[in-house]
């Protein structure tokens, strides 16, 4: 299995090169980077570990140039594009861009996938998060229309606001009171039974709701992070007959998840990158988004240890190589493709505050 995925990554590196760095048709950016580098790309790059010649990549040049510029021809063509930005936690919100089906793989079949076991058929969604500009509201109604066939009930949770209101005052208690209001009436109005949220938002809620609400959720779907051990034992308490799932990834990538869903736990889930399009590397840890700092891209910390979150994205919608995330977390052998990721945590080293739970 890990030799038939290491094979499916290097022929996706191959087709995501070929894409973009096509001297006709190719992406703009990519095209211009070549040409700044020196590298004749697609005799030069072969596997994950030749895109260490790129070095690290800034994603603030996403803010920095049209969205257009990423993209090869065909795609920039194309219909059915799907637009996003990230939350702006670390900096200037980021514009990305996927085809409909990158768009699938990265969000929402992996889910699917996951979760094939389960019968959604008992009611429907709340999706309690950012809509917008976000990219994972989008991924949260394909995701209810395609497990029973309906939108998800949402509650728009606006992180950007959220942040800019100062930890502890009034207006963000307000804002907060506000979208937990909207959130017991849709449960105590509608027949929910599936809930996609963090476990901040969620433990915030579960003391409003009643013994009849709480029990008739069957289904959690965590994102955000981390998922604190008390926090989870006082959801499995609050919501005693729900099974969940956790994802980790953000909007440039996609989610990886746990294997599968179960009871709900105190210990820390182990996430896994479920297809080639991600590659997953953990790498000794550093200042996130150092540009200068490639040296470490190849090296892998060993299993057991913690160290810097590395992502790389093959899409042709977006080609996102040697991305140093602002986590760290534990690596998990999955071979020489991937690495499984466990308890991430944000680095401590960014100098980032980070509302921890929040999307």
């Amino acid at each position: 299995m890990n030799a038939d995925l290491a094979t499916r990554v290097t022929a996706r590196l191959r087709a995501t090169l070929a894409a973009h760095f096509n001297p006709l048709d190719g992406s703009p950016y990519w095209l211009a980077r070549e040409r700044a580098l020196g590298l004749d790309v697609r005799s030069r790059v072969h596997t994950i570990d030749d895109l260490a010649l790129f070095g690290v990549f800034d994603p603030a040049d996403l803010s920095r140039h049209p969205i257009d510029a990423f993209l090869p021809r065909a795609t920039r063509e194309s219909r059915g594009l799907v637009f996003a930005e990230t939350g702006g936690t670390s900096g200037e919100p980021q514009p990305i861009a996927y085809a409909r089906a990158d768009f699938d793989a990265a969000f929402v079949m992996p889910f699917l996938q996951r979760c094939a076991g389960h019968d959604f058929s008992a009611g429907r969604w709340l999706w309690l998060g950012p809509g917008g500009p976000h990219v994972i509201g989008r991924a949260a109604q394909r995701i209810a229309e395609l497990t029973t066939g309906a939108d998800a009930f949402s509650v728009d949770f606006d992180p950007r606001w959220y942040r800019r209101l100062a930890p502890g005052s009034l207006a963000r208690s307000r804002y907060l009171e506000h979208v937990l209001e909207q959130a017991q009436r849709v449960l105590k109005t509608q027949r929910i039974a599936h809930l996609f949220t963090t476990p901040v938002v969620l433990a915030a809620l579960a003391p409003r709701l009643d013994d009849a609400v709480r029990e008739r959720i069957g289904f959690l779907y965590f994102g955000g992070m981390p998922l604190v051990p008390a926090t989870m034992r006082t959801l499995a308490a609050a919501f005693p007959q729900a099974h969940g799932i956790a994802g980790y990834g953000n909007t440039l990538f996609g989610v990886s998840h746990e294997a599968a869903p179960g009871p709900l736990r105190d210990t820390p889930p182990v996430y896994v990158p479920d297809d080639a399009r991600l590659v997953v590397r953990v790498v000794p840890a550093g200042i996130a988004g150092a540009a200068h700092d490639s040296g470490r891209l190849t090296r892998r910390v060993a299993p057991g240890e913690r160290g810097q979150i590395l992502m790389h994205r093959l899409d042709t919608s977006g080609f996102l190589p040697n991305v140093l995330e602002r986590d760290s977390a534990i690596r998990v052998d999955l071979g020489a493709a991937q690495d499984g990721l466990a308890d991430p945590q944000p680095l401590t080293t960014t100098g980032l505050h980070i509302d921890n739970g929040i999307y």
